[in-house]
């Protein structure tokens, strides 16, 4: 698995744990949902900022979302 779909999973389990649809968190992270969707399918990454708001939005850490550098891939 490649780093890019790593993200992308990570990011669709954190909204799994979390009591919030893509549609709102898209709301509350400013873009449209289709970008939400993009993110959880591996089709974009979001950058650094949207990541910072991400972990804010769905109560989680950097680690939550882009995984640990000693992990293997």
């Amino acid at each position: 698995m490649n780093f890019r779909q790593q993200v992308a999973n990570n990011i669709e389990r954190m909204i799994g744990y979390s009591n919030k649809n893509k549609a709102r968190i898209a709301r509350e992270l400013g873009v449209k949902p289709t970008t939400v969707t993009d993110y959880t399918s591996g089709r974009s990454l979001p950058d650094a900022q949207k990541i910072k708001l991400l972990c804010i939005i769905l109560d989680c850490t950097y680690i939550d979302i882009l995984g640990r550098l000693d992990e293997p891939m």
